[in-house]
């Protein structure tokens, strides 16, 4: 990454419209193109033209020090928590590849909208039925700029792209109770939606978020915010419903190894505490698999899968399936199932060739 951090962007940055992406202005000096999480200020000034938005893309923004790059910072990079205190402010949007050809771009964070750059953004960056926005509230800062600067972002977004998903982070939530949190949700939720309706904006793909980048909250939400862009999803969950059902499976998750997202579950729902729990349990199996061997090599054979299983406080087993280097499917199954290991061995391993035809 070239700089990110939750801090104020520097001094005399704008942005300049043109075709197909962004040309920036900071001290002085124009950027073309976006940067990449490994690319370098250097790599913009020498990009050949401008560079293409993907195709499937979720776009971070919020206020200057809203915790944005803090939160894709810890999911993409592996920032711990406590060393986003002292990251250098965002000059320069950053994109963060995924699975499935999804990219996040991390946008540097404004105070006044109508003079600063998302104000100057062109709209083709809103367009498109893969693209969702992501506005990041600071929860304990100040709500009225903040919710003014999103108002005027999905005024902008919803004139080119009406279906536009708006899923709103309250950041900064660790130091609240549990009752101030749903308080401060519950706040929000009717400010935002009250503005929407009065202002004849569409609220129908609107989604409300608790974070904090010291739990797995950010995973959670941003896994929520991606499986809507998850190329042909519906398919993928009816093969995990189909897997859970023959399998007598209690929850059935497809997970990105790198960064602890799921890009597909089954249709039961998902309680926040077992999402938690499934991904550090996934964290802890990664950790062992790196020290004790190497993944196994991927073919079309269902021999290359590797299958990890670990039982949980006496009631639940946790059988993890890698489908590629990338990718693993995490199964939970109660004890009181009966043990037929042989056919879920089976299963798996026709499931894992079925999503690896599906995410390459």
């Amino acid at each position: 990454m070239v700089v990110s951090g939750n801090g104020r962007g520097g001094g005399g940055s704008g942005v300049r419209r043109n075709s197909t992406g962004l040309s920036y202005t900071h001290d002085g000096q124009v950027y073309t193109g976006l940067t990449t999480e490994t690319g370098s200020a250097a790599d913009i000034t020498q990009s050949k033209g401008d560079e293409e938005l993907a195709e499937r893309r979720v776009l971070f923004m919020g206020m200057p020090r809203s915790g944005k790059t803090s939160i894709v910072s810890v999911i993409f990079d592996g920032t711990q928590a406590y060393e986003t205190l002292g990251m250098l402010p965002t000059v320069l949007p950053t994109m963060y590849p995924l699975m499935a050809g999804i990219v996040v771009y991390d946008f540097p964070g404004v105070d006044d909208y109508s003079e600063t750059q998302y104000n100057n953004i062109s709209e083709s960056v809103y367009e498109g039925e893969h693209t969702s926005l992501v506005y990041v509230v600071d929860s304990q800062g100040d709500l009225q700029a903040s919710l003014s600067t999103m108002y005027s972002i999905i005024r902008t977004a919803q004139s080119v792209n009406a279906d536009i998903p708006i899923n709103i982070f309250i950041n900064k939530v660790d130091g609240l109770s549990d009752e101030l949190k749903q308080d401060t949700q519950q706040d929000i939720q009717n400010k935002v939606m009250k503005t929407m309706t009065y202002e004849s904006l569409n609220s129908t793909f609107v989604q409300f978020f608790l974070t904090t980048i010291y739990d797995e909250s950010i995973r959670e939400a941003l896994s929520r915010v991606v499986r809507r862009l998850v190329p042909r999803y519906n398919t993928l969950e009816t093969i995990l419903n189909s897997f859970c059902s023959k399998s007598s499976l209690d929850k059935a998750f497809l997970f990105d190894m790198n960064t602890k997202i799921y890009l597909a579950t089954d249709s039961t729902p998902t309680e926040s505490l077992l999402y938690m729990f499934t991904c550090h349990t996934l964290a802890a199996i990664e950790e062992i698999m790196t020290l004790c061997s190497s993944y196994a090599p991927m073919g079309e054979e269902e021999t290359g899968m590797q299958k990890t299983a670990v039982m949980m406080d006496g009631n639940t087993r946790i059988f993890v399936y890698q489908v590629n280097s990338c990718l693993a499917l995490l199964c939970l199954v109660s004890l009181k199932v009966p043990r037929h290991d042989s056919l879920l061995d089976f299963n798996g391993s026709k499931i894992a060739k079925a999503i690896r035809k599906i995410l390459p």
